[in-house]
């Protein structure tokens, strides 16, 4: 029976409580179905299980909301220096000039690429040096190794000559293949 062809008025209440338990009966079906699939979904791809924990356990996790204690449970002490080390020289350095002091420590600075450049030039020059640096010797006066070794030359334009020459020297090989 379709609620088109019905007309409220026509129905009496037994048909009326009829029409809304067959209503109810589907959406409770409906949800029942959904649950069942969503419960063979979770289980057949491994993430059912995933949400048991015991009480014991949440325990640890549970966020402290208590003045003078962090979110974990442990004093807090808000004037306390923190320091950290530096990966580079090992160096313990308070918080708020660490990045200023690794920016330097790792050569990254305004003036690093000047200050690293010198660094590396005068650690080529010094006694130092391990067996492979002293048989590669030869590499550190080599202009292709050495940094800033020789200056660039200026781009020169070339002679109008030349490309005259050079085209003249194309025409007259190609009346050559020519003739030949």
């Amino acid at each position: 029976m379709k609620m088109e062809e019905v007309s409220m008025s026509s129905l009496d209440n037994s048909k009326l409580e009829g029409l809304a338990q067959d209503i109810l009966s589907d959406l409770v079906e409906d949800a029942c179905l959904g649950l069942c699939f969503e419960v063979h979904r979770a289980v057949k791809q491994g993430y059912f299980f995933l949400d048991d924990t015991d009480q014991e356990s949440m325990r640890d996790f549970e966020i402290v909301d208590q003045p003078g204690l962090d979110v974990f449970g442990q004093v807090y002490n808000q004037w306390k220096n923190k320091e950290c080390v530096c990966p580079n020289c090992n160096r313990s350095i308070a918080a708020s000039r660490f990045a200023p002091h690794l920016e330097k420590c790792l050569g990254m600075g305004r003036n690093s690429s000047r200050i690293a450049n010198r660094r590396i030039v005068t650690g080529n020059n010094t006694n130092n040096k391990s067996e492979s640096d002293q048989e590669d010797n030869d590499d550190v006066n080599d202009n292709d190794w050495s940094y800033g070794a020789e200056k660039k030359a200026k781009k020169r334009k070339p002679d109008k000559v030349l490309l005259i020459s050079s085209t003249t020297i194309t025409i007259l090989w190609s009346i050559t293949l020519f003739l030949f």
